[in-house]
């Protein structure tokens, strides 16, 4: 029964392990199903693509201006090559050392939880500053 416990624990902990399943970006690797089915050997990031189509959502807002620079040929290219390496460029670039998304979680949550506040160019730990203050008297 000892190790049943060891086991139950183990897999209990990797479930709720939120760094260990966040540290590898998810990928697709395969499309379909038997014969057919199409592979990629370094898959594709989701990131990836949920930022190509928000580039291609910004450049479809502006698809008159742009059709009517660009021959037909290059239009296709135009909106299915320039968003995926663009956005390729964006989810491989470091921000501060991290990944992009690592980069705004960690600016968001700075954001929204701000601890400390400055005083003459000093660090207040912000609960330190809703408290009463007393003064001692100079001598």
């Amino acid at each position: 029964m000892g190790s049943s416990q060891k086991w139950w624990f183990k897999l209990r902990t990797d479930a709720y392990s939120y760094r260990k399943f966040f540290k590898y970006p998810l990928k697709i690797w395969k499309l379909g199903k038997g014969e057919k089915s199409l592979v990629f050997s370094k898959g594709i990031e989701i990131r990836q693509i949920v930022m190509a189509v928000l580039i291609f959502g910004f450049l479809f807002l502006f698809r008159g201006s742009i059709n009517h620079i660009l021959p037909t040929t290059l239009q296709l290219a135009f909106y299915t090559v320039l968003p995926w390496l663009i956005a390729g460029a964006i989810c491989k670039s470091r921000l501060d050392g991290k990944r992009l998304d690592r980069f705004f979680i960690g600016y968001f949550r700075y954001l929204f939880t701000k601890r400390y506040s400055y005083s003459s160019q000093k660090s207040v730990y912000q609960p330190q500053m809703k408290k009463a203050q007393s003064y001692e008297r100079f001598q």
